[in-house]
């Protein structure tokens, strides 16, 4: 069986080949949730602090925030995985004491290969000292028709298994304090619960 980079390949390929276009595709996206045994003002003092994404979420070494802010609209952090790239992320919308959206980008442009892509924060008293947090990565491919299918058949359920490894590392450390393992991820994603289906719009 081909694997998924030899087969997105080969449509990107094809693509660029036929110059395919067409009418603007729906946004896409995955969505998650989970409950972390820490009181909801806890909880935004750590979502809040833009520094502290490595400490979560897979793959990351160091956070690196970019611009004077460091919280709010407009706050800009690079974020580096092992081998020293970066994905930029900028806050796009802030809503104090709830959560707040990101755009994923290189420069001026969307991350590649999107149109568009964006991530949701968000956090719910869920009563009696936890709070619900719930994460959304939602995008919009190029290329027409054929692009929002390599979409919900290949990019949609990769993030979601990538968002539940980001929210079962949040429970983690923003219950023990301590920066996320690959063994405490494994623990907490039963834990993890998906609140948007692959095909959704």
């Amino acid at each position: 069986m081909m694997k998924f980079p030899v087969i997105l390949a080969l449509c990107v390929s094809l693509l660029v080949l036929t110059g395919c276009s067409g009418s603007p595709n729906p946004e896409r996206g995955a969505g998650v949730s989970v409950v972390a045994d820490i009181d909801h003002d806890t909880a935004w003092s750590l979502l809040q602090d833009f520094s502290l994404a490595h400490n979560y979420v897979p793959g990351l070494s160091r956070t690196e925030i970019m611009s004077d802010a460091t919280s709010g609209v407009g706050a800009h952090r690079r974020v580096y995985d092992m081998d020293g790239g970066y994905i930029e992320e900028t806050i796009f919308r802030w809503e104090p004491g709830s959560g707040f959206t990101i755009r994923l980008h290189e420069g001026e442009k969307p991350m590649a290969p999107f149109e568009s892509v964006f991530f949701d924060y968000a956090l719910f008293d869920a009563g009696k000292g936890k709070t619900r947090i719930e994460l959304a990565l939602r995008f919009v491919m190029p290329w027409g028709g054929l692009g929002d299918w390599i979409g919900r058949q290949f990019i949609v359920p990769t993030m979601e298994e990538s968002l539940i490894e980001v929210a079962a590392g949040m429970k983690s450390f923003y219950e023990t304090g301590k920066p996320a393992t690959d063994a405490d991820r494994a623990r907490l994603a039963s834990q993890v619960s998906v609140t948007r289906d692959a095909g959704d719009a």
